[in-house]
């Protein structure tokens, strides 16, 4: 029985290589395919060189070795006292030892339930997955799986096809015929070796050992059937994912063509952006330069508002105490006010007085310019008269107007008044001496034609 587990065990992991074993003890004799199962069940690589294909005993030796100490040291198994030489001749007893420590590390001691692990975990699991099932009473190994329904309930519990097999058919008064069923259908559906004999299992007399590796088998088939279970699911979630990227690539083509003309605008935009950058920052740094004059010119300015300040508050000082004289002035201006209007009363009626009376000098001017002119031109006219002979006619007709008069027509008023006054005066003086003379010349004739009268009469006489 150990030996078809431990070959089916084997076979599962070398198959990986192409390799298989059909004879434990010849085919672990070499160490080869014992070194390339260590790798695989490990996950670690053997790192110290062996021959694929020892010629001899001692090569072969050499192998085994090789691999015994990789599996102690690397991966911290214990040999359980089976040795190379062991392997090289074929002690099936110790083989199988070997192959047991391996198996119930890497197989056994791996299952947990609750608390528990190893045998009495896988055996807890067991209890857990049956407990639905009647006449099903998982205490131990020796006696719990004597009736098989145990067998019959995790075959049921776990295959896919629930027609194969129908539990309620199935009687604890039958125990052989419920693990054969079991055995089989285990070995058809759920790829579990037969490795008991219903007959022995059903009278007890399989070791302990044996069963809990036979049942090791179910835990491990239904963890992997999960596995697979997940991974087929994964496996259809990918189909999927694979189905909808397939028809979204000629989208993401298209996409992939506006992306690229995309990138190409954005390239243009990006050199048109850096050369506004560049521009910018030149005119950021005509722009510092201008702020730090700006700067100083706001510190030139603070100075100037600081001294602005000051004054304002000096100012602020004078415009309370010129509010002080203000309020003062208002009220001097208020009494200044009512003698100005009143002045302003006086002063218009003495305008008025002034405009009246200068209206009536200036009519009785121009009747004085009149009568002037008037004289002025009797003067000429009598000038005249005296120039000549007293017997001679003067016409006192027409205008004589001299050409003072004329002359002074550009002039204004006061000044032609002015002019007309001395005129007159210097005409008057100069026609009072020849009238003057004019007298003295006719009394001086007067008195010769009175004295020649005189004589023509004294002498006639």
């Amino acid at each position: 029985m150990q030996i078809k587990a431990f070959t089916s065990w084997l076979n599962g992991y070398l198959s990986k290589r192409d390799m298989k074993v059909t004879d434990i003890a010849r085919d672990m004799g070499d160490g080869v395919k014992l070194l390339h199962f260590l790798e695989l069940l490990s996950e670690h690589r053997i790192k110290q060189k062996y021959m694929e294909k020892p010629p001899s005993r001692i090569e072969k030796i050499q192998n085994l070795h090789i691999a015994l100490t990789f599996l102690e040291k690397e991966v911290g198994v214990k040999t359980a006292g089976a040795s190379a030489e062991d392997f090289a001749d074929g002690n099936m007893k110790m083989i199988l030892g070997f192959f047991w420590s391996l198996f119930k590390k890497y197989r056994i001691q791996t299952i947990k339930q609750d608390d528990k692990s190893s045998e009495q975990g896988l055996l807890l699991w067991v209890k857990k997955t049956t407990s639905e099932y009647r006449d099903v009473n998982i205490e131990s190994y020796k006696y719990s799986f004597k009736n098989g329904l145990p067998f019959v309930a995790l075959v049921d519990k776990f295959i896919e096809n629930k027609d194969i097999l129908n539990y309620d058919n199935h009687s604890k008064d039958k125990p052989v015929e419920n693990l054969a069923t079991a055995f089989e259908l285990a070995e058809k559906h759920l790829g579990i070796p037969k490795l008991l004999e219903p007959q022995e299992v059903s009278e007890g007399n399989v070791d302990e050992r044996s069963l809990v590796l036979y049942v090791s088998l179910f835990f491990h088939a239904f963890v992997a059937k999960e596995q697979q279970k997940g991974l087929l699911e994964e496996k259809d979630k990918i189909a999927r994912e694979k189905h909808a990227l397939q028809g979204s690539l000629e989208e993401r083509a298209q996409m992939a063509a506006q992306l690229k003309d995309d990138n190409e605008k954005l390239q243009q935009d990006l050199d048109s952006e850096r050369d506004r950058i560049r521009s910018l920052e030149e005119q950021l740094q005509k722009l510092s330069s201008h702020l730090l004059e700006e700067q100083e010119a706001k510190q030139n300015l603070q100075q100037k508002l600081d001294d602005q300040t000051r004054k304002i508050q000096e100012l602020s000082e004078n415009k309370l105490t010129l509010e002080s004289q203000i309020s003062g002035l208002e009220g001097q201006f208020s009494e200044l006010s009512t003698e100005f209007e009143t002045e302003s009363k006086q002063r218009k009626k003495e305008q008025e007085e002034t405009e009246a009376r200068s209206k009536v000098e200036v009519n009785g001017l121009g009747m004085l310019k009149k009568n002037l002119t008037e004289h002025l031109e009797d003067l000429y006219r009598w000038q005249k008269y005296l120039d000549l002979d007293t017997e001679s006619e003067v016409d006192f007709s027409g205008d004589i107007r001299p050409q003072i008069l004329m002359d002074i027509q550009k002039e204004n008023f006061d000044a032609q008044l002015d002019v007309l006054a001395k005129k007159l005066s210097k005409e008057s003086e100069e026609l009072r001496g020849l009238l003057s003379i004019k007298e003295a010349e006719k009394k001086a004739k007067k008195d010769a034609d009175k004295k020649k009268k005189e004589r023509q009469q004294k002498n006639k006489a």
